[in-house]
């Protein structure tokens, strides 16, 4: 008899658990996917503290760039990582074959990986899927290099090693010995921002479980300056370094050229409670487009179309966003479409959002502003705190939304926008809230 009641018991078990695994295909449902560890090696600090203080004290790291490590450079106007020195993080056989970013890139990872407890225990080193981006780096990286082939016949055995993009994700991989996917996804500024999407999209599927992702880049390289200054897109605003770049002020005149890197540690739900790893956040939706008209003047409807893809990815209505981090390169032509973006998206409720622009404060660093930007937006969820739009000066008619420009701001977030749009028209939007466990029943 006991024999039959354990059958039975054994034989609905199993009824309840296919039920289960059934109605989880049927309804689509997916894992949640949490931020445990994040890094930062920024123009305001390489370290979470010192960025976020100055971060909301307003500072800037904007500087006249230093005459030892970037006299060539024909602008001498930067955010270079202040108090970097490579040789209290790596032995000189390290640095002949790393570029600045795959520098920086480790740095960041380095305190992404220790807050996730990911070398702990209780992961798999062969499933940490590394999804970290580069897009300019590698260029600035070789240009040392093909000047030395143009004017001496010489090439460095490391050219190819340090010119490649996918440099980062492959010396974090290295070093720790995670042995997942490896993979750089370079989307010019939205690099980070798509390189988090596509981790998050991995996670929740169920293809990976934990990922280490963000992006590392350096434009600092002479021939790489000078292109960017042909373009007209960087400001000229030597004279008055940190407040060159002034996103939405109506006397703008362009970005300032950074570098720097941020790097997240993201993973299933499960995952992380069954380790008993940190919860910072949750990534809840990631919206991507593309403008496909113009390669270097984006266009309204590309990121109308990434914004309402994350919402609905997320599946959130517009007055559930708190917060919008704005791409905000300080440019004429960015600033203006993008609130008009916004205006669009949101209607009415686009004049309650708090909107604000960092890169008046740490630079365009290209593929890594979007994961040290969102980096901000978690530290924001955490402190229930806005920072300052530094460097508006001028109200432009065209930029009229609340761009929280006399000091930081205190109010209730729950979720946040981080806006992400790059030249040749690849936009990525992410939205990362409060993480809220679910009700045990």
């Amino acid at each position: 008899m006991l024999e039959f009641y354990y059958c039975r018991w054994i034989l609905l078990h199993f009824c309840w658990l296919l039920i289960n695994i059934l109605e989880d295909k049927v309804t689509g449902k997916a894992e949640r996917v949490v931020v445990t560890g994040m890094g930062i090696a920024s123009p305001l600090g390489c370290d979470l503290t010192r960025f976020w203080s100055e971060l909301l004290a307003g500072h800037s790291g904007v500087d006249s760039l230093s005459d030892d490590i970037f006299s060539d450079l024909p602008l001498r106007l930067g955010a270079s990582v202040r108090g970097y020195d490579e040789s209290q993080y790596f032995d000189g056989k390290e640095l002949k074959r790393m570029s600045r970013s795959s520098q920086l890139g480790l740095v960041a990872a380095e305190q992404a990986i220790s807050t996730a407890k990911l070398k702990n225990g209780g992961v798999d080193f062969k499933e940490v899927g590394i999804l970290v981006g580069s897009s300019i780096g590698g260029f600035s990286a070789s240009d040392p290099s093909f000047k030395s082939y143009h004017t001496r016949g010489r090439l460095s055995t490391f050219t190819i090693p340090i010119s490649m993009n996918v440099g980062p994700g492959a010396n974090i991989s290295i070093r720790y010995g995670f042995q997942g996917i490896l993979v750089d996804v370079d989307a010019a500024c939205s690099t980070a921002a798509h390189s988090i999407g596509y981790a998050f999209n991995m996670i929740r599927s169920g293809i990976l479980q934990v990922a280490v992702t963000g992006a590392a880049d350096c434009p600092f390289s002479p021939a790489v300056v000078a292109a960017w200054m042909a373009l007209h897109a960087v400001s000229n605003r030597v004279d008055c370094p940190s407040e060159a770049c002034r996103p939405f002020s109506a006397d703008r005149d362009g970005m300032v050229l950074g570098e720097g890197a941020g790097i997240l540690v993201v993973e299933a739900e499960s995952h992380a409670l069954r380790r008993g790893a940190p919860i910072l956040a949750e990534i809840k939706g990631y919206g991507a487009s593309a403008d496909s008209s113009h390669l270097t003047q984006p266009s309204q409807d590309g990121p109308v179309m990434a914004m309402r893809r994350a919402l609905s990815d997320a599946e959130m209505a517009t007055n559930d966003i708190d917060y919008i981090n704005a791409h905000a390169t300080g440019t004429e032509w960015n600033d203006k479409n993008e609130t008009k973006a916004i205006k669009e998206v949101f209607g009415e409720h686009s004049y309650k959002i708090p909107v604000v622009g960092n890169k008046a404060a740490f630079g365009h660093s290209i593929a890594g502003s979007g994961a040290l930007e969102l980096i901000g937006c978690i530290l924001s969820l955490r402190d229930q705190i806005v920072p300052p739009t530094i460097n508006y000066k001028v109200p432009d008619p065209e930029c009229d939304l609340d761009y929280v420009t006399e000091g930081s701001r205190k109010l209730p977030l729950r979720n946040i926008m981080s806006n992400s749009f790059a030249f040749g028209g690849s936009n990525a939007v992410l939205i990362v809230g409060k993480y809220e466990p679910d009700e045990q029943p």
